[in-house]
Order: C-alpha cells, then sequence, then structure tokens
C-alpha cells in the first residue's frame, strides 16, 4: 500500500513538472505584463524619468561633496539650495532680455499671417524675377490662405488638449524637484534595498547591469545638457551676428529642440527661417540662416556629439532611427529622447547577460576538468 502511495505521488510530481512551463516563457510573460504596466502608467513614468534625469545631471557634484567627507543628505539640500539661488540669478540677469523679445513677438503675432503673406509674395516675386520657369511652381496667394486657415482651424480643435499639456507641464516643474531631491537622497538605500531581496547568485551580475546602467545613462544625459547648451549659445551667437529678430528665444528654442533626435533641428531652424523670413522679405538672409542652421548640424555631428553625448558609437544607424520612430509614436516626444539611451541599455544589458551566461558554463567547465577557480567578474 505504501509502495503504491509513493509511485502516486511520484506520478503527480512527475506530471507536474511536465506542465509546468519553461523559464524563458515565464521571463516573457513578466517582461510583456512590466511593459503593459508602463505603457498604462506613462505619464507617471514620464515623471520619474525626468526626476532621474535631474537626479543624473546633480548626482557628480554630489559625490565631490561627499569626498570632501559632507554627509550626502546635507550636501544634497545644500547643492539643491545652491541651484535653485543660481537659476534665479541667472533668470534676474536673462530674463528682462528674454521677456522683451517675447513681449515683442507676442505684441507682432496679430499680424503676423499678413507680414507672413507679405513675405512670401515678395520672395515668390525676388525668385521668379531671377528664374522665370519657376512662376509655375507656386500657389496662389488665394490657395495659400485657404490651406493657413485650415490649419488653423486644426489646431484650434486641440487647443484644450493644448491646455491640459500645459497644466502637466506645470504639475511636472513642482514634481521633479521634489522627486529628484529623494532620488539623490537615497539613491544608495534604494539599491541596497534592492540588493538586499536579490538571490546570492545573482548579485554580482545585478550590480554589473547596474554600473552599466548608470554609465550609459549617465554619459547621455549629461551630454545631451552640454550638446543642448553648445547649439543654443552659437545658434544666438549666429543670429545675432546676422541681425535677425528674437536671437535669445531663437537660441533658447533651438538648445531645447535639438535633444529630440532628428525633428529637434528642424523645428529650432524652421523656426529661424519664419523670422527671417517676415523680417528681411528677402532669399538672402534666409540662405544665410539656413547655412547658419547646416553648419551647426555638422558641427554638432562631427564635434559636439562625439566629445558630449557618443552616442553614434553606441546604436547601429538602423536601430537608432527605429528607435526614435517607435519612441515617438508610444510616448511622444519625451519618447523619442529617451529612445536612444533606453535601447542602448536594453542591448548592453542583453549582451552583458549572454557574457555572464557564457562565463558561468566556461567556469563550470574548468572546475570539473581542472579544479581551478577563475575570478568572478566584478563591475
Amino acid at each position: 500500500m505504501t509502495e503504491e502511495r509513493t509511485a502516486e505521488s511520484s506520478g503527480q510530481s512527475g506530471r507536474a513538472q511536465s506542465i509546468a512551463p519553461p523559464p524563458s516563457i515565464i521571463w516573457a510573460l513578466a517582461i510583456a505584463l512590466v511593459a503593459l504596466i508602463v505603457y498604462v502608467s506613462r505619464d507617471f513614468v514620464l515623471l520619474l524619468f525626468l526626476s532621474g534625469t535631474v537626479a543624473y545631471f546633480v548626482n557628480p557634484i554630489v559625490k565631490v561633496a561627499e569626498s570632501a567627507l559632507i554627509k550626502r543628505s546635507i550636501a544634497v539640500t545644500v547643492i539643491y539650495l545652491g541651484i535653485g539661488l543660481s537659476l534665479l540669478a541667472t533668470a534676474y540677469f536673462l530674463f528682462p532680455r528674454l521677456r522683451t523679445e517675447v513681449n515683442a513677438l507676442s505684441s507682432s503675432l496679430p499680424f503676423f499671417g499678413d507680414r507672413l503673406d507679405e513675405a512670401i509674395d515678395a520672395l515668390q516675386n525676388e525668385i521668379v524675377s531671377r528664374y522665370p520657369a519657376a512662376d509655375r511652381l507656386f500657389t496662389p496667394r488665394e490657395v495659400r490662405n485657404d490651406k493657413l486657415n485650415q490649419f488653423i482651424e486644426q489646431q484650434a480643435t486641440n487647443f484644450p488638449g493644448l491646455v491640459s499639456h500645459l497644466v502637466s507641464l506645470v504639475l511636472a516643474g513642482v514634481l521633479v524637484p521634489f522627486f529628484s531631491y529623494f532620488f539623490l537622497r537615497d539613491s544608495r538605500k534604494i539599491v541596497h534595498f534592492v540588493l538586499d531581496r536579490l538571490p546570492a547568485s545573482h548579485i554580482e551580475t545585478s550590480v554589473a547591469v547596474w554600473c552599466e546602467i548608470d554609465r550609459i545613462v549617465g554619459q547621455y544625459l549629461r551630454g545631451l545638457a552640454i550638446e543642448g547648451m553648445v547649439i543654443g549659445v552659437v545658434a544666438a551667437s549666429g543670429l545675432w551676428m546676422l541681425g535677425i529678430n528674437y536671437p535669445l528665444l531663437l537660441g533658447v528654442l533651438s538648445g531645447v529642440a535639438n535633444v529630440v533626435p532628428y525633428l529637434g533641428p528642424i523645428l529650432g531652424g524652421t523656426a529661424a527661417l519664419l523670422v527671417t523670413l517676415v523680417q528681411f522679405k528677402s532669399l538672402t538672409p534666409l540662405a544665410q540662416v539656413f547655412i547658419l542652421y547646416l553648419s551647426l548640424k555638422l558641427l554638432d555631428i562631427t564635434v559636439v556629439q562625439p566629445m558630449a553625448v557618443g552616442r553614434g558609437k553606441e546604436l547601429h544607424p538602423v536601430l537608432l532611427i527605429a528607435s526614435v520612430i517607435v519612441g515617438g509614436h508610444a510616448l511622444g516626444i519625451v519618447g523619442m529622447v529617451i529612445a536612444v539611451p533606453t535601447i542602448t541599455i536594453l542591448q548592453k544589458i542583453a549582451k552583458l547577460l549572454l557574457e555572464r551566461r557564457r562565463y558561468s558554463t566556461q567556469t563550470a567547465e574548468n572546475r570539473l576538468s581542472t579544479h581551478v577557480q577563475t575570478q568572478p567578474y566584478v563591475c
């Protein structure tokens, strides 16, 4: 009787083991569930991402303060106060000039459509006078006005959505510094909390993965900030030298928009070309501004990006473009910004995990054959 029960229990355990899914399917389902949760709560995830971005910018300064034997919580508090005072001082000196340009632009907006029509007509007449065959390429002013009115009506229907986005931006401006402060202050506690709950066999690999994520994200975000500041300063200086209106405002727009891969430089250049067209109504200044932004893009690709960001060395161009398209479709402009570091991190983590698996297999074989213990990987 006992033997029958033993056989029956062993049969049940064998059937349970055969029914249990393989680990790869479990991991795939877990990853799909996490991706679904992230997509559903993407607004909160983006808020956390922006907070982490600010924390990465400030973290090197915190490390310097810690090297001077200053307690981390005190260092973070003092640094945040210093950053706040610095921003207030910068706003005190730059805001009057920026406010003057914004007021001048806002006062001219009611007449912007008429001035743009006049500028386009003058530009068409200039081109036709030089190249008469180009007359058939231009549309009449009435057709152009109809298309412009349709575009304005479409944007007017999206006004409630624009207001909600503005409210979200104001809320993010309040919550991002709050969250980033606690990220910086408690970052080590968070890492230790996670590592203490991992199996001992996975701690080394987890530390290596975390070090790789920290390296890639920190390098990318700090480099992106440097790139935006360089592009903004050079664009503002070039526009000021060419005598274009609102050089500071256009420079800030160019620097901020440059963080969006591919689309950002087009937005900044288009805004500068529109201002130039309305101001001069001539082809020569337009050509000068176009050459300025083309030179700026070449400078960015050949000098600024390799030195500051180095993103061209991390991803294949096809994979980079695909990640930007998918990120923009999923999360909009912010998705386009975070697509590059995200896919780079996933690529590096996959490569690191495969190397660790290959290393573990080789280590086990070496221990069986030579009984010599190999030194483990240390991040």
